[in-house]
């Protein structure tokens, strides 16, 4: 259903835009005649929406620069696997503990990966960030530091799956806030994903992936499963090397397109064992305190990195997930 156009001008007109520099107006006006010409918005809404959005400096400049590449694996270790995260994440884990039993039984992904995530993602909800999404989202589809034609595309896009989301679930457009690039709730998702799987997992009628824990948890199960998770399969392992390791092994993207019985005749070994058939894996090479560190990531593994696809991340998911489950099962 469409916004009446009094509700929408009236909330708009309660907003303050604390960002300083403008964004294109060519762009702008581009945007809104393809909004109103494909997506059936009114113009005059949203030139008055527009005119409250701002570029944001610290969009660019985040998006130009993120953690992933500034720091070092040790130093982006440090952080996600703190003991503090670690705590929090069995906290979590109690206080939620029927829905991410029914988002296992549901969806197949285990606790300890949704726990992890959404510790790795916002620690557990609260740090969710506070740029407003619309600003943010802006900056990047009108502004892409460095001009890339495929990122720009990928905000455009975002830009406009969160003015249909906003429509469809009845949010201002200027009251939702996120990280620098737009991600948003305690799962930090953008707009696409939160229109194609998140969910209302508790049944209240809403999807509240911001303030909600259930439907946080049951929203991130779906992204999983829909991006492939698979029950009975491991998610990654320590290696164990017997010869020097061949460059041409180690992966350096998300895709487990290796096969582990390549790796082993290599002399290349998990260090723990799973039940059932593993082929597909990829060898990962990290830095470590006293040099390099080997892992092997699976399917689960890729799937991970679908929900952001940094070889960092992905492993801190999955060792602040091990962590966690180590935990978990000790004071059982």
């Amino acid at each position: 259903m469409l916004l009446t156009r009094v509700l929408f001008t009236i909330s708009l007109m309660c907003c303050v835009n604390i960002a300083a520099a403008p964004l294109d107006s060519g762009s702008v006006d581009d945007f809104v005649t393809f909004m109103a010409t494909h997506h059936d918005f009114n113009e005059e809404e949203l030139k008055l929406l527009f005119s409250q959005v701002s570029r944001l400096e610290k969009t660019t400049k985040s998006l130009k620069n993120p953690a992933e590449k500034r720091k070092t694996w040790l130093q982006y270790r440090d952080i996600f696997l703190d003991e503090a995260r670690v705590l929090n994440g069995i906290k979590f884990w109690k206080a939620n503990e029927e829905a991410l039993e029914k988002a296992k039984r549901i969806y197949g992904v285990p606790e300890h990966i949704i726990v992890s995530i959404i510790g790795v993602e916002t620690r557990y909800g609260k740090v969710q960030g506070r740029h407003r999404v619309l600003d943010t989202l802006a900056t990047a589809a009108f502004h892409y530091p460095g001009g890339s034609k495929r990122r720009t595309k990928l905000f455009y896009d975002y830009l406009v799956q969160y003015l249909i989301l906003c429509r469809e679930e009845s949010f201002d457009p200027l009251s939702l806030t996120g990280s620098y690039a737009g991600a948003m709730g305690m799962v930090q998702f953008m707009p696409t994903p939160f229109r194609n799987v998140a969910v209302d997992f508790d049944g209240d009628g809403k999807k509240d992936i911001w303030g909600n824990a259930s439907d946080a948890i049951g929203s991130v199960a779906n992204y999983l499963n829909d991006r492939g998770w698979l029950r009975s399969e491991p998610v990654f392992s320590r290696a164990t090397t017997s010869t020097p390791v061949r460059q041409s092994l180690v992966s350096n993207g998300i895709k487990a397109n290796s096969n582990l019985a390549l790796l082993k005749s290599e002399g290349i070994e998990p260090a723990s064992s799973f039940s059932g058939t593993v082929t597909d894996a990829a060898l990962y090479k990290l830095e470590g305190k006293v040099g390099p560190e080997y892992w092997i990531g699976y399917r689960n593994f890729s799937t991970i990195g679908k929900y952001n696809p940094r070889i960092k991340y992905m492993m801190a998911v999955a060792q602040l997930s091990e962590e966690i489950l180590t935990r978990w099962h000790s004071m059982q």
